[in-house]
């Protein structure tokens, strides 16, 4: 009867590989590993058993209790074992979940928090009983008290789990890894440390190469959430965010891949850019939080020599009021031909809510970001003199200009930042989010495309003001998105 089950499970299986649309299951293995509480509806089809070993059911309580777990959530005498089907019956389990009372402990909390030699006790593959205790076994096997729970039938998966950022930023897993031509993410195993590189700057209403910019971020936690009941999608009450920006050289009419695509004006000056933050989760409820995050340059906006293609500019409505000041002696040689606009310094300070509509089912996520953004663009002049080779150097500058423009928030509107994101987690995840921040409406968007690795993303973002010269009125870009994790 076991193989039968097991027999149907495969099945079932292979058939998802082929139909992803179906959102069967692909594996049993990926049904279970996002589980916290046991779902009858869901794995009532795996093998499972009751522990009833008097000195097995010590060391388990034992361990739920080193988690963190509260002795009222615990019941010694109510632990139940869930494991993955065996190929081969002489095979020792492994185990997936292990419940003891009303909290439960994933694969991944197992083979941290539980000894090696105990976890290979419950799968059977060590002698529990005899001479040879603690030797392996011949044949695994089972030699300890338990009861057997009868197999029924097997469900389609949900990939429901409490976690704040499923697409991106999976908690939920040892290492995962995200690709996509937004941003590249990676998580550092079991530090709680993640590596990003992020093309654009959201945050103020500029995804992709609008923004002129680029970064790279590391986010290191650096404060344990020591609650039981919201640890596991909210591990780390604070997040510190480190890192650098630096200055995009394509967008500019030279990527035949993308020539759909809108191109660019805007700048980031050479130079780069320091990124610091943080998110800081309330200890008595961290669910509710607030945000930081500044982009600062590394230099004042001087004089540079540039290379022309690699520069968005513009000729403004005020470009007769752009010249040189009386006296510098470049007037006299050089001829401004445009204005580079350059983004300068950028951030936002919010208060977020992350709410689960059911968190004993937590399909359906929302989370709310209110409070304030900054940004500053400056416009530099851009000017060219001829050089000894019978061509030109080309330039930007701030020095001595006159009728440059800066711009940065000037009314309530300017400042305001706002964000609203849905995710739904079931068996066909996706999500959609939308931001109001420096006047500027940005919507993303993210499906599936293939089971649960391979996505496609989308971001559109236009201005509900009179745009500013070098801001496009309406930019549009999709991506697809590779998320792998183990």
């Amino acid at each position: 009867m076991k193989r039968f089950f097991l027999t149907v499970i495969l099945a079932i299986a292979a058939l998802s590989a082929v139909n992803a649309q179906t959102g069967r299951i692909t594996n049993e293995r990926e049904i279970v590993d996002s589980l916290t509480t046991i779902d009858p509806e869901i794995i009532k089809y795996f093998p499972r058993w009751k522990v009833c070993e008097p000195d097995l059911q010590i060391q388990i309580y034992q361990t739920f209790l080193f988690m963190g777990f509260s002795k009222n959530d615990l019941n010694e005498q109510n632990i139940e074992i869930l494991a993955a089907p065996r190929e081969d019956e002489r095979d020792p389990y492994e185990l997936l979940m292990i419940n003891c009372g009303k909290a439960s402990m994933n694969a991944v909390q197992i083979e941290y928090y539980m000894g090696d030699k105990l976890v290979r006790f419950l799968t059977g593959e060590y002698v529990y009983q005899g001479k040879d205790r603690g030797f392996p076994a011949e044949v695994a096997r089972r030699d300890y008290c338990y009861t057997e729970v009868p197999i029924e039938y097997p469900l389609q998966a949900s990939q429901a789990e409490v976690i704040l950022d499923y697409i991106k930023q999976p908690t939920n897993v040892k290492q995962a890894f995200t690709v996509s031509l937004f941003e590249q993410s990676l998580k550092v195993g079991a530090t709680g440390f993640w590596l990003r590189s992020i093309v654009g700057s959201d945050h103020v209403g500029y995804p992709f190469w609008s923004a002129g910019e680029s970064k790279i971020i590391l986010q290191r936690p650096l404060y344990v959430n020591s609650d039981y009941s919201t640890r596991q999608g909210i591990p780390y009450l604070i997040n510190a965010y480190l890192g650098g920006g630096y200055r995009m050289t394509s967008g500019l009419g030279d990527n035949d891949l993308f020539s759909w695509v809108s191109n660019r004006v805007l700048n980031a000056a050479p130079g780069g850019k320091l990124i610091a933050g943080f998110d800081f989760h309330m200890p008595f409820h961290p669910a509710l939080g607030f945000a930081f995050t500044a982009e600062i340059p590394l230099e004042k906006l001087s004089t540079y020599g540039i290379d022309r293609t690699t520069y968005g500019s513009y000729v403004p409505a005020h470009f007769d009021q752009i010249q040189f000041k009386e006296g510098d002696v470049r007037a006299d040689i050089s001829t401004i031909a445009a204005v580079a606009p350059v983004i300068r310094s950028t951030g936002y300070a919010t208060i977020f809510y992350n709410w689960w509509i059911d968190k004993s089912n937590p399909e359906n996520y929302f989370r709310f970001d209110l409070g304030l953004n900054y940004s500053e663009v400056r416009e530099t002049a851009l000017y060219y003199y001829p050089n000894t080779t019978n061509g030109y150097n080309y330039e930007i500058t701030v020095d001595n200009i006159l009728g440059l423009k800066t711009y940065k928030p000037k009314e309530f509107a300017d400042w305001m930042f706002a964000k609203v994101e849905y995710r739904n987690q079931a068996i066909f995840p996706f999500g959609a989010s939308v931001q109001f921040s420096n006047q500027i409406m940005l919507g993303r968007i993210w499906l599936p495309l293939f089971s649960n690795w391979f996505y496609i993303e989308a971001k559109y973002s236009t201005p509900l003001r009179t745009e500013r010269p070098y801001e496009i009125k309406n930019f549009f870009m999709i991506s697809p998105l590779l998320r792998i994790t183990i």
